[in-house]
C-alpha cells in the first residue's frame, strides 16, 4: 500500500513539474517540450534520495512501463504525420538539402566519435563495440526533430512558406535514415549484427505495408473509440517485440504507425493517429522522470561539461553548414539557405527519443547521454533565436506561389 501510495504522489508530481515548466516555456518563449525534458529529468535527477528519506519508494519499474507506452503512443502518431507529398519542381532541392543536412553531420559524427575513442576516458566510450558506437555519434549529431520543427513553424506562420517547407520534407527524409542507422547500430550492439537487423526491420516494413492494404479504410469511421485502444495495444506489443529481438522499441511503434491506411485529407484514421500521439505525449514526461532517476544510480552520471561544449559546437556547425550547403546546391537563395539551415539545426522530442534508445542499448555511456542531451536542448533552444536574427535581415514573404504546391502531413 505505500508503495502504491508513493507511486502515485510520483505522478502526481509529474503533472505538477509539468504545468510550471509550460509555464517557463510560455514566460521565455522556448519549445514547451525542451523546457519539459530539462524540468523533468532534473526532478527526476533530485528526486530519488528525497524520496529513500520519506519511506516507501515508489514503483519505478511500474512507472517506467507508463513512460515507455507513452513513447509508442507518440511514435505511432508521428509515424502517421510523416507521410508528406511533394511538388516534382522542387525534388532537386529537397534532395540536396537532405543530402547536405545528413552527410555533413553523419561525417563529422564519425570524427567526434574518433575523438571520444582516442581519449580513452570510459565515463564517456562506455562499453559498445566501436563500430556501433561511431554509428550512434554519427547518427545523434544527424537528427531533425519532424514534430518539434512542425510546431516551430505553425508558431511562426512559416509552414505555407516553401522554406518551411522544404526544411520540414527534408527532416522527414532524414528521420527515415536516421531510423534505419539506429537500427544497425542496436543491431550491433545486442551482437546481432547489422544483417540481423536490417532484416527485421526490413520484415516489419513489408509486414507494415500490407497492413496498410488489408485494413479497411471505414474500420477508424465505424468505431471510432475501439479502433484507437487496439492500435494502441498494437503499438505496445509491436514495440515490446522489435525489442526482444535486439533493436529498441521505436521501431516496432513506428511500424505500427506507418502500416495505418493514408488519407489525402484528414479523416478517421488521421484522428486516430493523433489520439494516440497526444495520449503518449501527455506521458512522455514520467519517462524523462524515471530516466533522471536512473541516471543517479551510477557513479558516471556526472555532466562531462567539455564534451558537451565539443558535441554542441559540431552539431550546431556540422548541421547548420551541411544544411546552408545542400540549400544553395539546390538552387536556393543565400536568405532563404541560412533560414532552411537554421530550421534544420532543430532537434527536439526526436533526439531524445534516439538518445534514450542508444542509452538503454547500452550504446552511450549515463555521461555522455547527459552530454548529447544538453546539445540536444540547446540546439532546439538556439532555433528560435537564430531564426529572429535571421527574419531581422530578411523578411518572410507572407504569399508563395509555391506552397500550395507541397503537401504537409506533420500535424503537431
Amino acid at each position: 500500500m505505500g508503495t502504491l501510495l508513493a507511486t502515485l504522489l510520483v505522478a502526481v508530481a509529474v503533472v505538477i513539474v509539468v504545468l510550471a515548466a509550460r509555464l517557463v516555456a510560455r514566460l521565455t518563449r522556448q519549445p514547451a517540450v525542451v523546457v519539459e525534458i530539462a524540468f523533468c529529468l532534473a526532478s527526476g535527477w533530485l528526486l530519488l534520495p528525497r524520496l529513500a528519506e520519506l519511506g516507501p519508494r515508489p514503483d519505478w519499474g511500474l512507472l517506467g512501463q507508463a513512460g515507455h507506452l507513452g513513447l509508442a503512443l507518440f511514435l505511432v502518431g508521428t509515424a502517421h504525420g510523416m507521410r508528406a507529398g511533394l511538388d516534382r519542381r522542387l525534388v532537386r532541392t529537397v534532395t540536396f538539402l537532405s543530402a547536405g543536412s545528413a552527410a555533413v553531420p553523419l561525417a563529422a559524427g564519425g570524427l567526434v566519435a574518433w575523438w571520444l575513442i582516442a581519449a580513452g576516458d570510459p565515463a564517456l566510450r562506455g562499453g559498445a563495440p566501436a563500430v556501433a558506437f561511431t554509428l550512434m555519434v554519427a547518427v545523434a549529431l544527424t537528427v531533425t526533430a519532424v514534430p518539434v520543427l512542425a510546431g516551430i513553424l505553425r508558431d511562426r506562420r512559416m509552414d505555407h512558406t516553401v522554406d518551411g517547407r522544404l526544411a520540414l520534407l527534408s527532416a522527414s527524409c532524414i528521420d527515415v535514415l536516421t531510423w534505419v542507422l539506429l537500427a544497425v547500430a542496436v543491431g550491433m550492439a545486442s551482437g546481432g549484427g547489422p544483417a540481423a537487423a536490417l532484416t527485421v526491420l526490413a520484415a516489419g516494413a513489408v509486414a507494415a505495408l500490407l497492413l496498410r492494404r488489408v485494413v479497411p479504410r471505414s474500420l477508424a469511421g465505424r468505431f471510432p473509440r475501439a479502433v484507437p485502444v487496439v492500435v494502441g495495444a498494437a503499438a505496445w506489443a509491436a514495440a515490446t517485440a522489435t525489442g526482444r529481438f535486439g533493436l529498441t522499441e521505436v521501431f516496432g511503434a513506428v511500424l505500427v504507425g506507418l502500416s495505418l491506411p493514408a488519407e489525402e485529407r484528414p479523416g478517421p484514421w488521421t484522428r486516430v493517429a493523433e489520439v494516440l500521439g497526444r495520449t503518449g505525449r501527455t506521458m512522455l514526461p514520467v519517462l524523462f522522470v524515471t530516466t533522471g532517476v536512473a541516471l543517479t544510480s551510477g557513479p558516471e552520471a556526472v555532466l562531462p561539461w567539455q564534451a558537451a561544449l565539443v558535441v554542441t559546437a559540431v552539431a550546431v556547425a556540422a548541421k547548420v553548414g551541411g544544411s546552408y550547403a545542400g540549400a544553395r546546391l539546390g538552387g536556393r537563395s543565400p536568405a532563404s539557405g541560412a533560414r532552411i539551415a537554421v530550421l534544420m539545426n532543430t532537434r527536439g522530442l526526436t533526439e531524445i527519443v534516439i538518445l534514450q534508445a542508444g542509452y538503454g542499448a547500452g550504446l552511450l555511456s549515463p555521461g555522455l547521454y547527459l552530454a548529447f542531451l544538453c546539445m540536444a536542448l540547446i540546439t532546439t533552444g538556439l532555433s528560435g533565436l537564430m531564426l529572429n536574427a535571421a527574419d531581422r535581415y530578411v523578411p518572410i514573404a507572407k504569399d508563395d506561389p509555391m506552397a500550395a504546391n507541397i503537401t504537409l502531413a506533420a500535424r503537431w
